[in-house]
């Protein structure tokens, strides 16, 4: 795989690694050339429910010119392998799946995920929570954009997880990206979704569909002591405004930043924010 940044500031490296169970997710790494930054704390960047790297464009060209970046794609993505002959279930794609994942493949980059930064969005951002409740992840610190309390599901996409795969690219066009295009305000947040949808894997997009549908963020939140930053945006209309809010509120070391569009968290205007909330959990430290 090219380089989707075409950065000339840093080494670029597309590879499958070792996650959970024998699975294989695809990581796509950046370091920067100058070796003083270089030998930063790395930046874990784990996205959302079925998003792709063009997305995140603007803000990895300029994150990956400060410190090294590994953009981690969770299972449900098209690159991912499942091991050989196996045939997926839907409790392959379960949140503390995901979570066991992101510690697997971090260790096996021979990273220890406790003394790195985590940026995450959406079901990444859940993902990350999850793992901290359970004690399958440790993190040095998470910044987590739009973190999923719950799944809401509009009533017709969970009729369709009880419908073939292959039913889920006509009603796609015909339905999902209509729908979405109507429900999401934000002009950039639509145009990312829609190219999303349009990309998504449908056989594992129906799995991960029907196991998502029954989580709770809730249970057991107050155990994760992280310093975390949760990252909302009232404009946008996709996530919940105020479950965000009720997460930073029980969560011992959580902590709201308010940005002005969810389109604005995916620039590059959004990393001095992410990086100045992070040099202040290491000042309270000190």
């Amino acid at each position: 795989m090219d380089d989707p940044l075409e950065s000339s500031s840093s080494e670029f490296e597309s590879r499958m690694i070792e996650g959970e169970n024998g699975w294989f997710l695809h990581v796509l790494s950046w370091t920067p050339r100058d070796k003083q930054k270089g030998s930063k704390k790395p930046i874990i960047v784990i996205p959302g429910w079925t998003s792709v790297v063009e997305g995140w464009i603007p803000l990895l060209k300029d994150w990956v010119q400060h410190r090294p970046v590994y953009y981690i794609e969770t299972r449900e993505k098209n690159f991912t392998k499942s091991p050989e002959n196996y045939r997926e279930r839907f409790t392959d794609y379960s949140i503390r799946t995901h979570a066991k994942d992101m510690d697997a493949v971090v260790r096996n980059l021979n990273l220890e995920p406790s003394k790195c930064d985590w940026f995450a969005s959406s079901l990444g951002s859940t993902s990350v929570i999850e793992g901290l409740k359970t004690g399958d992840l440790e993190v040095n610190s998470a910044f987590l954009l739009a973190p999923n309390a719950e799944f809401r599901f509009p009533w017709w996409m969970a009729i369709m997880t009880s419908m073939p795969w292959w039913f889920y690219p006509p009603m796609m066009r015909m339905i999902a990206i209509p729908y979405m295009k109507w429900k999401v305000k934000e002009p950039g947040q639509k145009i990312r979704y829609t190219r999303t949808m349009k990309n998504a894997d449908m056989r594992r997009l129906k799995l991960s569909t029907k196991a998502n549908r029954a989580y709770s963020i809730w249970p057991n939140l107050e155990n994760v002591i992280a310093p975390i930053a949760i990252c909302v945006a009232k404009s946008d209309s996709l996530h919940a405004h105020d479950d965000a809010l009720k997460i930073a509120e029980i969560l011992p070391n959580g902590e709201i930043v308010e940005v002005p569009s969810n389109q604005f968290a995916h620039e590059a205007d959004v990393r001095p924010i992410i990086e100045d909330w992070i040099e202040s959990v290491e000042s309270a430290k000190i």
